[in-house]
């Protein structure tokens, strides 16, 4: 299948998508082909905004070192872009949130720490989907490129959201099933939807190369499916993956 370049074509691979790991390349060609250079989408499980923790986070393109510590020290709980995404009306620029919305002392340091991890500029906004299965879409910049004209904003917006309906359609069964895995189990798969390898993940958990190797295949034997990549969106869509 050819590359989505325009919002017809991936409009039109988004409709035809059979499975969420043929929806997100169709998304992902996209975006990486119009300048951006990192994605991250987070799926809300509360209608509300009093439980920041209730969000699966999928996220490709930035450091691995800033995904680790994202991570690791639960900075979704006060990252404030995606918080500020949940209650705004329009599509808003992440160098933008300090005029936006009061910071806490927390906040800024973060905003800090991002910009020293060489994050960058992207765009912010939150997507709808059915019973409340809402969600906030982030896209990254290639550095020292101009920000998108509003038109091109306002596209990158319409692809999310088409993205984001088929993918709460063709995950629903997953959203209802939610499997049950080990904790063990839910580590090792968050690892994989950040494209961490076996041999990483069994440094990371400071477990054996085999060990790792037979929770992933117990784990895809349990989830129904064959690779990773699949394994790590199925996992968003259950709610198997937090952070």
């Amino acid at each position: 299948m050819s590359i989505s370049h325009s919002l017809k074509e991936v409009t039109e691979r988004s409709r035809c998508a059979t499975s969420v790991k043929e929806l997100w390349a169709g998304q992902c060609s996209y975006f990486y082909a119009n300048n951006v250079k990192s994605l991250s989408y987070h799926l809300y499980h509360a209608p509300t905004l009093m439980d920041p923790t209730d969000v699966n986070v999928i996220a490709r393109g930035f450091p691995d070192e800033w995904v680790c510590h994202y991570i690791k020290d639960e900075l979704f709980k006060i990252d404030p872009i995606p918080m500020f995404a949940r209650s705004a009306h329009s599509p808003f620029f992440w160098d933008d949130i300090e005029s936006l919305m009061k910071l806490t002392p927390e906040q800024r340091g973060f905003m800090r720490e991002a910009e020293q991890a060489g994050i960058g500029n992207g765009v912010a906004f939150q997507v709808y989907g059915p019973a409340m299965r809402n969600g906030y879409v982030g896209l990254g910049f290639v550095k020292g490129s101009e920000r998108p004209m509003a038109d091109m904003v306002y596209e990158f917006q319409c692809v999310a959201q088409i993205g984001h309906v088929r993918y709460c359609e063709l995950s629903a069964d997953e959203e209802e099933a939610h499997l049950d895995l080990s904790p063990r189990g839910r580590e090792v798969l968050q690892w994989i939807a950040h494209g961490k390898s076996n041999s990483v993940i069994a440094d990371i958990l400071g477990l054996s190369r085999h060990t790792i190797d037979t929770l992933v295949r117990r784990m895809f034997e349990k989830m129904g499916v064959n690779d990773r990549t699949t394994a790590a969106l199925r996992g968003v869509g259950s709610g198997l993956i937090l952070g």
